[in-house]
């Protein structure tokens, strides 16, 4: 029997300037955790798109409701307008989102209507021009091994999903992003990544398991000797570097056991 149910669509920014992204690689585990799911994935920093210039040009006259900046903004507003999930994946530049990711959130401007209303919540909005029934969620990484260095971008998405009228559904957090090279280090956070996916599609993403994604298996004071040894670089430093991997290999497996 054929199904005409309508498969989930999902828009995802990835703002990662690197390659490979560790960021991404998250994304996508996210993605393949949602199974059946029509992804519209965006790279900010491979496209075409200006800054909102605060013209006011979408608010009044003949351009109302449009953008007069025709650039690669208008593919991710198409899909915007029909998304059910709306996924920012992004590395913690300086506490907040990298400016090419900033950028596309600034150019939602063109979704506000001019006038100002009071929400449910006491707080003044403007109306959305189009508002999904969509859920939000966001994926971020860190070089520092302390959680407190997402608290701005987690707050910042937050409030945009409030204003933007669309369900916060959870995060996808992960510190100490410099042991992404260590071998099978992260093989549980990244299984917890695609069960918040399985999660994500049923509902949302659950305390327990966003708490899971979040416990990196190595410890800060060995995370921080780790990194200084490698950008030192060398011998001495390679050697320091691959001996502190191998003792967090070791004390993951004890805890196991345990």
């Amino acid at each position: 029997m054929i199904s005409d149910k309508k498969m989930p669509i999902v828009l995802a920014l990835s703002g990662s300037l690197r390659s490979p992204s560790f960021t991404e690689k998250m994304l996508d585990t996210l993605l393949k955790g949602m199974g059946e799911v029509e992804v519209h994935k965006f790279y900010p920093n491979k496209m075409k798109i200006g800054p909102c210039t605060s013209c006011w040009s979408c608010w009044q006259g003949k351009n109302k409701g449009e953008c007069v900046q025709k650039d690669d903004f208008q593919s991710i507003y198409d899909v915007y307008k029909k998304c059910d999930y709306f996924i920012i994946a992004a590395p913690v530049y300086v506490f907040g989102f990298p400016a090419t990711v900033k950028n596309v959130i600034d150019r939602f401007f063109v979704n506000l209507d001019s006038s100002q209303i009071l929400m449910d919540n006491g707080i003044t909005n403007h109306p959305q021009r189009y508002a999904p029934k969509a859920k939000g969620v966001l994926v971020s990484t860190c070089g520092f091994p302390d959680m407190e260095n997402f608290t701005l971008m987690s707050q910042h998405f937050r409030k945009i999903m409030m204003h933007m009228g669309l369900t916060w559904a959870g995060e996808i957090l992960i510190p100490s992003a410099g042991v992404a090279n260590v071998p099978h280090l992260l093989d549980d956070n990244i299984e917890a990544v695609r069960r918040a996916g399985a999660e994500l599609i049923n509902g949302a993403i659950s305390t327990e398991t966003m708490r899971t994604i979040s416990d990196v298996p190595i410890s800060k004071n060995d995370y921080r000797e780790m990194t200084n040894a490698s950008f030192k670089g060398g011998l001495t430093g390679k050697a320091k570097t691959i001996a502190i991997s191998m003792k967090a290999i070791r004390n993951k497996g004890k805890k196991k056991q345990d």
